[in-house]
């Protein structure tokens, strides 16, 4: 009889000397301390990915548009004095002689998107023949008494999806400007803020993008072709 058989032992592999198993208590908690140090790491990768794509979408998101109204009047200011349509072209565009004081223009803005926005402000557009006269003031479009509105600073105004603001504009003209030529100008500009991102769009004036024309500045008093407001 061989000793395999006199003592009982098989002949089966032993065991690597040094290490542990991965049965055993020290493997167990090896693996346990490398889950619990992936855990983290896929969070924070899976976090940097959704912010980059977040970041992406409102670095480029813009859902401002022009509405269906505006022109040279708004409830609470000052109508100037003698604005007329001229005819020609394919529409007709608005004029605005020189003014004496102040007058108001008008226009509407919708958010056309999915998320909502915040109205920072409201200004002209550098090399307008418009200047602020005073803060900017809106009408939001779901006014429960459209018959007497309420007029409101425009400073900061959230926006939903679907929803619309009517603004009106204080401005001034030049004291002096030429007789000839005229100067156009289609828009104004809102700031806008999405998130942490901010954004400058031009709103039309008019619902249909034609100018709101006046004679364009003059440099000095006297000048060759110039005319001035009486003071």
């Amino acid at each position: 009889m061989s000793s395999a058989a006199r003592t009982g032992q098989g002949r089966g592999p032993c065991p690597a000397a040094g290490g542990d198993r991965p049965d055993r208590p020290g493997g167990l908690r090896r693996r346990h301390r490398m889950v619990l140090w992936l855990v983290p790491v896929i969070l924070v990768a899976a976090a940097a990915a959704v912010l980059a794509v977040l970041a992406a979408l409102a670095g480029s998101y813009q859902p401002l548009a022009g509405g269906s109204s505006g022109g040279g009047s708004f409830p609470g200011l000052r109508t100037g004095t003698g604005l007329r349509w001229l005819p020609g072209g394919p529409s007709e565009q608005l004029y605005v002689p020189l003014q004496r004081g102040t007058f108001a223009l008008g226009g509407s803005v919708d958010n056309d998107g999915s998320w909502p926005v915040t109205i920072v402000g409201v200004y002209q557009p550098s090399g307008s023949p418009f200047t602020a006269a005073g803060q900017a003031v809106y009408i939001g479009g779901q006014d429960p008494n459209p018959l007497q509105p309420r007029v409101r600073v425009l400073r900061d105004v959230r926006l939903g999806p679907g929803q619309s603001i009517e603004v009106g504009m204080p401005l001034r003209t030049a004291y002096c400007a030429y007789r000839r030529p005229y100067i156009g100008m289609p828009s104004f500009l809102i700031k806008e803020r999405f998130l942490v991102f901010t954004r400058i769009v031009a709103i039309p004036y008019l619902p249909d993008g034609s100018p709101v024309v006046t004679n364009a500045p003059a440099g000095r008093a006297g000048a060759p072709g110039t005319f001035c407001g009486s003071s």
